[in-house]
């Protein structure tokens, strides 16, 4: 466990000090921009060495910072990444480029940083005129953006010859400026390897939340609580950090945009710091240990604070500053602890070495001393993931123990066997009651399906058994409805899965609200075919029925790639009194057989079956 955690401990370091020497001296070899030349193969040039900025004016429009009288004020820099520092009123930042074709060209301009609002303009050097403006940034609805996307990217035409590229920031946190400029085709490869990351990424937070925070509820562990609270924190600092917060969850919250960032840091650090004092014990140490936890309690308790009521007065914080000393002072203490015997700061050490080292990594980036790229923040990414993951197995570890230690001391304590049979049988009670509990559940998610809440092909099976006992008793009609969804493959070819899946969570939402009586049910038979039951239907009554589905699916809309989506169901529908031959078979061939025909016949149709 000791080399382990040393291990670990030691890979941050060890990146930091391999590729500071490198960042510096590749930092102060290029002290002066060059101009960026569009030639060769490369589908992303690196514009570190090619950027210029300028602070003042602050309300000057781009003509202006462009024109002679502000050329000596404009700076370049030495450093790998950057770092422009707080600037409320906003900075400007240019780059040139030389392209040798004879016809503009299109490229992305991408920036691995959040800001609230970025405009680019590019100015033709031999003509002097200028393209139109750009927008990006988490302040602006998606709608407002020239590429709808959680990733801050804007789309530039640069013409033939020289000209320059003019950027225009605005952010209420540190401007870093890790910017690269790539071709158009290179986004979507780009975009969907970030969207299976965060997916991902989302997907095993989520799971950790939900899992970890019905063992606080059950176990009532103030241990879990904590970490639940740091698990969400965490989650929140992501979304904010990469965009996807802005973009999906608070895109129409104008009020929240300019906060997230800053108050998500605040929250991610509060949080690990009172998991840390609950997880260690840090309130048995007391000592320097118990105080510096305390002041970082009360620091970003503060920051939090502040950045709610006025978000741009964080500058004076130092809060990059603050984080660096809170990562290097509780791996410290971590490890005090764990050389002390403490197995809980063992996991902990082990926890929190890749990420503390990646968020070291990231704040130096900001103050330009280490370079900045995507990798950084993915690497940030997966350490969050290994460190929740090994903190539930170090909570779950450390319950055990101790609970394994308080029934040996119970153990100790009995004196009369028959009070230790009694706990026993309790206990025995409890876990067969827990147990018959977990296979209820058990049985009624097997029987669901999880997209649509309706009943899967087991329970049809099931459930339509029954139907045609009692049809066959009272002499009642059986209705049964095949039902497909027309065209399902263009639209997740289209649109993609997400609106392909909520077009299933609909129709499934509809057949749901047409059969709510006793007698009446529906369930999902796979892919986007469903089938609905209906008990004492005449056959017009249940083609009255299946119209009626048909038309409300048709009246359903789904947005997907910024456009309304409409789709359409062709229904079969196999209905008579059922006999000793029948069987959930016949009535699924008949009904399929109509449905054929319905496809065959244009889609969007409802078709009798014939008795077979």
């Amino acid at each position: 466990m000791r080399r382990l955690s040393a291990f670990f401990f030691a890979i941050p370091v060890l990146l930091v000090v391999a590729l500071g020497g490198a960042s510096y001296s590749s930092a102060h070899a290029q002290a002066t921009p060059h101009r960026l030349a569009l030639e060769g193969q490369s589908q992303t040039e690196d514009l570190s060495a090619a950027l210029e900025h300028l602070i003042a004016p602050a309300a000057g429009d781009f003509p202006d910072v462009a024109a002679v009288g502000f050329a000596d004020a404009w700076r370049a820099s030495g450093e790998s990444t950057l770092n422009i520092g707080y600037q409320p009123a906003g900075a400007w930042v240019r780059f040139a480029v030389a392209h040798p074709g004879p016809e503009p060209v299109a490229r992305l301009l991408m920036i691995d940083w959040g800001f609230d609002r970025v405009e680019a303009r590019v100015l033709d050097k031999a003509s002097g005129q200028w393209s139109p403006p750009v927008l990006g940034g988490n302040s602006l609805a998606p709608a407002q953006r020239n590429v709808a996307a959680p990733f801050l990217a804007l789309p530039l035409l640069l013409p033939a010859g020289e000209s320059e590229v003019y950027i225009h920031l605005q952010s209420t946190q540190r401007m870093a400026l890790p910017a690269r400029l790539i071709e158009p085709q290179v986004l979507k490869k780009e975009e969907r390897r970030d969207s299976l990351l965060m997916g991902a990424f989302f997907g095993a937070m989520l799971v950790m939340f939900l899992y970890n925070a019905s063992l606080c509820i059950f176990t009532r562990d103030r241990s879990y609580l904590f970490y639940t609270s740091y698990l969400f924190a965490s989650a929140f600092y992501v979304a904010s950090q990469f965009g996807y917060g802005a973009f999906y969850l608070w895109a129409d919250w104008q009020w929240l945009a300019p906060r997230s960032g800053t108050l998500s840091v605040s929250l991610a650090f509060l949080t690990s710091a009172l998991f840390i004092r609950q997880f260690l014990g840090l309130t048995d140490h007391r000592g320097w240990l118990l105080r510096f936890n305390n002041i970082f309690i009360v620091y970003w308790s503060l920051a939090g604070l502040l950045v709610i009521g006025n978000p741009t007065a964080i500058r004076f914080l130092y809060i990059e500053n603050m984080g660096a000393v809170f990562c290097l002072v509780f791996l410290a203490t971590s490890f005090v602890l764990w050389r002390r015997g403490n197995r809980s700061a063992g996991y902990l050490l082990l926890a929190w070495s890749w990420l503390l080292g990646t968020t070291l990594w990231i704040l130096l980036a900001i103050e330009g001393i280490l370079p900045m790229g995507a990798y950084v923040r993915l690497a940030q990414l997966l350490g969050f993931v290994i460190e929740f993951l090994l903190l539930s197995i170090a909570l779950a570890e450390r319950i055990n123990r101790e609970r394994a230690s308080r029934l040996h001391a119970q153990s100790e304590l009995l004196t009369v066997q028959q009070q230790a049979q009694t706990q026993l049988e309790q206990r025995v009670a409890l876990r067969t009651h827990q147990l018959e509990q977990a296979n209820r559940e058990l049985l009624r998610l097997s029987s669901t399906d999880s997209l649509t809440g309706l009943g899967n092909r087991r329970e049809l099976d099931q459930r339509f058994s029954a139907c045609i006992e009692r049809g066959r008793r009272g002499g009642d009609y059986l209705a049964f409805l095949m039902i497909d969804i027309d065209h399902f493959k263009r639209i997740n070819d289209r649109y993609g899965h997400g609106v392909g899946d909520e077009c299933l969570a609909l129709l499934g939402q509809t057949l749901a609200a047409f059969s709510r009586r006793d007698s009446e049910f529906a369930a999902r038979l796979g892919g986007e075919e469903f089938a609905a039951v209906f008990s004492g239907l005449r056959p017009e009554q249940a083609l009255a029925v299946a119209e009626q589905i048909r038309q409300a699916v048709a009246a359903l809309q789904v947005e997907g790639l910024g456009e309304i989506v409409n789709f359409t169901v062709s229904i079969g529908v196999a209905v008579w009194i059922p006999l000793v031959a029948d069987s959930r078979i016949t009535y699924a061939n008949a009904a399929d057989q109509a449905l054929y025909q319905a496809k065959a016949q244009g889609r969007n149709q409802v078709s009798l079956a014939k008795r077979v």
